[in-house]
């Protein structure tokens, strides 16, 4: 059981910033310390109830997380990454970071945990001792994060120079249809109608045909190679899978056929 105590954190200079924006609660007295390298904080603990005790620890594990998202999590990217530009530092960084917080509440769960049973025999926390030793698996955590990271934003990066290259091939063909309807079937399969609704045959241009085969594109880039071989004026879509996998699709010929697009969900 933690017992009622003030109890006493170190931290580096440069995580003022974190000191400031998360030792907030006002029900707590803080004391703070100034040298030239660390801030020591008491946080006063003059209450009796198990409520207060838990408002400390959460201080605690708030002022942690933020030191790991806007401190460790950069670093770590900066370090690893090195060589890259600062503009795609920055991608790869907001990207883990994304990740980070999609884990968020498992993560405080957890460091909530080792925070409480740390203080329930010390009164001293060194932030940075304890998170270098008592936190490695969070800290093998970020790694992972930040390889991941930086592997989905080079795939979107290539996805997005593919869908550019895609956008200006649209833009430079002549319009070959005023309307295409696209049928997006339950079974995942795709049927294409023109304005007056007779079944259009799937294209066989050989210049798409070779895109096709050089990216290695599947059955829904299939449909892609379709739509660009016809370059409609208007594209109507017809979605009776209305699924991830159909809404992805929607989402692709959105983003290279742009306000000629409009979809009709049929369940």
């Amino acid at each position: 059981k933690m017992t009622n105590k003030d109890i006493y954190l170190s931290l580096n200079r440069q995580d003022e910033t974190s000191v400031k924006k998360l030792l907030t609660n006002h029900k707590l007295e803080k004391e703070y310390t100034y040298n030239n390298d660390y801030i020591e904080v008491v946080l006063k603990n003059n209450n009796k109830d198990k409520i207060h005790n838990e408002e400390i620890v959460d201080e605690i594990v708030n002022l942690i997380i933020d030191i790991m998202e806007n401190k460790l999590l950069r670093k770590y990217v900066i370090k690893k990454y090195s060589s890259e530009s600062s503009e795609e530092i920055q991608k790869i960084y907001m990207c883990a970071l994304n990740m980070f917080k999609e884990k968020y509440f498992i993560i405080k769960q957890s460091l909530y945990e080792k925070v409480y049973n740390y203080i329930l025999n010390e009164d001293y926390i060194n932030i940075e001792g304890f998170v270098k030793f008592r936190m490695k698996e969070f800290n093998n955590y970020i790694s992972t994060i930040v390889d991941l990271a930086w592997e989905e934003y080079f795939i979107k990066k290539d996805q997005d120079e593919f869908i550019n290259v895609l956008k200006y091939f649209v833009d430079i063909q002549q319009e070959k249809l005023e309307l295409l309807r696209i049928h997006i079937k339950e079974d995942n399969s795709f049927i294409l109608y023109d304005k007056e609704g007779n079944k259009i045959d799937s294209i066989n241009d050989e210049e798409i045909m070779d895109m096709v085969i050089e990216e290695n594109l599947n059955y829904e880039d299939f449909l892609m190679s379709n739509l660009l071989t016809l370059c409609p004026g208007k594209i109507e879509i017809i979605d009776s899978l209305n699924n991830n996998s159909s809404k992805e699709i929607i989402e692709i010929i959105k983003s290279i056929f742009g306000d000629k697009v409009t979809c009709i969900n049929r369940n």
